[in-house]
């Protein structure tokens, strides 16, 4: 019926269908759809009508509405290895009695023991939407799971647990992945990651900078169970059959069975979904006869993965791995080193939208890394499953692992590794992507030079803006300020937030790491010339500690005196031969940039650090005025100027707390707007009523991030700016 290839055509087209239906830029993706139409379908014009017809209903049935109201959550059925416990708190995803999927999690009960079977979980539950991303480049956790079909979120308290009375043939599996995962526990600390994450899919909770790592040096598909291994797996039984003589045939056929079992016990991620697909299909050509090409088999994977997960390719794990896949199909060199080699490049366009750098290492290290694995660090692990009852086996097997990681945990840790390049148009990857494909087909030289190109006038867009900023990040109940001047010659923090743990939940929830930074790369800035301390709270400099670790800081400023502060002092002390430190006094004032400088207005004597003691800043970005107090007094504030001065732009103090904001500093400095950084929903209800009252009085318009996510006012050397919300748009000021 299909021509070879046109499989791939049809599941291409059945995802563009869904992303038209779900994306924001439809004509985008209606004139690419239309596109590849013409291309491809030129000389079948009445199968190409039937086709794009079916393909945008098909879309239309396989995109989600908008998600009902909340569910009304009574109980919720959870297989045994999608339990996590974590510091006191049961989490994880589960069914409702209706068949929809759920996040979920609550006080870990009194006396709770896993099971390894299948518990409903009862209690309490409040239920919201999983709560979306609201600063540019943050990870959006409610599209990456409303792409898994999962769109709230339920917390509970007096929560119980029972067995339930039956299991499904999927929770057994899921029953033997949890006993696996047990099992693995009792090996040293090395031995039991590697095992659990090439063998299982599991990657350890506690190891996310680790994985972080890996991800961004483009080698983290190594370390987890993937495409890769599932055919390394096939190869050793091939090769272990001829050796025995036993007939491939019946090995293949007892694949049949066994892969779809290794899809559920590994994890069930795109890569191993997809080669288990893959390899079932040629299985299947061989035994009956089928006359199938390879691009037929790949796009019907495609294909059949699209109809059960419609958002396969809506993943940064899913464009990898099926944008991999295709290349090793496309490539054609002669030796595997070589297309080792070239596949690399076709991951950079993805890795720069997805992640806004990429790591120049991420070639070499592949090349490097996957002999490594291949040949060594996964037969060893299959053979340490065996030596579980000689612990001085496994301590001499774990002292080699510690030998062979810790060098690639450096690696991937550092960040003198990684290009950041910043946000890039999807049109832009688009292209650059189909230019890569044609280039490694081809190999004109011509073409080879225009991508090289298109990657430094990226890089360079990015890298000297044409505009400056001024950024309120939204990082909850907190204060974070990015400024930045023209052409990045200037770019500063002021706080860095952090988060206050009661109950000490999750302590490596930071929100520089899952906020600032990723929006530091966004914006394309590699580094900081300045991070200036308000005081000591941690929702102003918690994280302090984890920017300097992980981001470039060329100077920290503080108030004189500060640095006496005992908690201010640990924060400081580990970096004091790393980071400059200066101290600011009353008066000081410094040009950082043109038409960029900062004068000190508070405190007046030595600061401790507290509240009242703030460093206030007054700064003059362009022809506007800038006012940052920190978390100052209302008392102070009157104490701030000896005669009025007017203000353009004041973040409110204390996150609009009624100990600040003093009706007669506002009355007096009467600024265009006021900017609010509190978290949703926080335990001090803030902002105050008491304090958006007097500015209502006082007709001083104000917006919140805990209304609109970021704030930012982006400018124009000598010229006024305009104001970006993220939930609503450009507003001229």
């Amino acid at each position: 019926m299909f021509e070879p290839g046109w499989y791939i055509f049809v599941a291409l087209a059945l995802q563009l269908a869904i992303t038209f239906w779900t994306g924001t830029n439809r004509w985008l993706w209606l004139g690419l759809f239309l596109g590849l139409i013409v291309v491809v379908l030129r000389a079948h014009q009445v199968f190409c009508f039937l086709v794009m017809g079916g393909c945008f209903w098909g879309g239309q049935l396989l995109t989600f509405p908008q998600p009902p109201k909340p569910p009304l959550v009574q109980e919720v059925r959870v297989a045994a290895d999608q339990i996590k416990i974590h510091d006191q708190w049961l989490s994880g995803q589960g069914k409702l009695a209706d068949g929809r999927e759920i996040l979920w999690g609550g006080p870990l009960p009194a006396h709770f023991r896993p099971s390894g079977q299948t518990l409903i979980i009862r209690g309490d539950f409040t239920t919201e939407r999983i709560t979306p991303a609201t600063n540019p480049g943050e990870f959006d956790f409610r599209k990456y799971y409303h792409y898994q079909r999962i769109d709230f979120r339920a917390t509970g308290t007096k929560l119980s647990c029972r067995v339930a009375t039956q299991m499904t043939g999927l929770e057994l599996l899921h029953s033997w992945r949890w006993h696996c995962l047990q099992f693995l526990e009792k090996f040293p600390h090395w031995l039991r990651i590697n095992a659990a994450s090439l063998l299982l899919g599991e990657f350890d909770n506690q190891e996310t900078q680790l994985r972080q790592g890996l991800t961004n040096l483009g080698i983290i598909h190594i370390f987890s169970i993937s495409g890769l291994h599932v055919y390394l797996l096939i190869a050793w039984l091939k090769k272990i059959a001829s050796r025995l003589r036993y007939p491939v045939e019946y090995l293949e056929r007892g694949l049949l069975l066994v892969l779809p079992l290794l899809g559920v016990l590994a994890g069930g991620g795109v890569g191993i979904w997809r080669a288990c697909g893959l390899a079932l299909l040629q299985i299947l050509r061989r035994q009956l006869a089928w006359k199938l090409s390879r691009h037929d088999c790949f796009g019907l994977v495609l294909l059949g993965q699209t109809l059960f997960e419609p958002y396969v390719l809506f993943s940064l794990a899913g464009q990898l791995s099926y944008l991999l896949s295709y290349g090793l199909l496309v490539i054609k060199v002669p030796r595997a080193w070589q297309r080792s080699l070239l596949i690399n490049f076709l991951s950079i366009p993805i890795l720069i939208y997805h992640n806004f750098s990429f790591s120049w290492l991420t070639v070499g290290a592949n090349l490097l890394i996957t002999p490594i694995f291949e040949s060594l660090i996964i037969p060893v692990t299959v053979g340490t499953l065996l030596l579980q009852p000689f612990p001085q086996s496994l301590s001499f097997l774990e002292q080699c692992f510690q030998l062979i990681y810790h060098p690639i945990q450096d690696l991937a840790a550092a960040s003198w590794s990684q290009i950041t390049i910043g946000q890039v148009n999807i049109v832009l990857i688009l292209f650059l992507l189909g230019l890569t494909l044609v280039w490694l087909q081809l190999f004109p030289k011509p073409l080879w030079c225009l991508i090289l190109i298109l990657y430094l006038c990226i890089w360079a867009g990015n890298r000297y803006p044409l505009q400056g900023e001024v950024s309120i990040i939204d990082i909850g109940q907190g204060d974070s300020i990015l400024i930045s001047s023209p052409y990045h010659r200037y770019t500063c923090l002021i706080d860095t937030g952090g988060k206050l743990n009661f109950g000490h939940r999750n302590p490596d929830n930071n929100r520089v790491e899952q906020i600032t930074i990723p929006y530091l790369r966004h914006q394309g800035i590699t580094h900081l010339d300045a991070v200036f301390l308000s005081h000591q709270d941690a929702d102003h400099i918690g994280d302090l500690g984890v920017l300097l670790r992980n981001f470039p800081v060329r100077k920290v400023y503080f108030a004189a005196g500060m640095e006496r502060n005992k908690a201010v002092g640990r924060q400081l002390r580990p970096f004091i031969h790393r980071v400059k430190y200066s101290k600011l006094r009353l008066n000081n004032q410094k040009k950082v940039a043109p038409q960029l400088n900062f004068r000190v207005v508070w405190p007046r004597t030595l600061s401790q650090g507290r509240n009242e003691d703030s460093l206030s800043l007054l700064w003059t970005i362009g022809p506007t005025s800038w006012l940052f107090t920190g978390d100052l007094n209302r008392v102070n504030e009157r104490r701030l100027f000896r005669s009025p001065v007017k203000l353009d732009y004041l973040k409110a103090g204390h996150h609009g707390s009624k100990t600040a904001s003093d009706p007669q500093f506002l009355a007096a400095s009467h600024p265009r707007l006021v900017l609010i950084s509190a978290g949703r929903n926080n335990r001090y209800g803030h902002p105050n009523q008491e304090t958006l009252a007097n500015l209502n009085r006082l007709g001083i318009p104000y917006w919140n991030t805990a209304e609109h996510g970021m704030l930012t006012y982006r400018y124009l050397p000598e010229k006024s700016g305009h104001w970006q919300l993220f939930y609503k748009g450009k507003l001229k000021s």
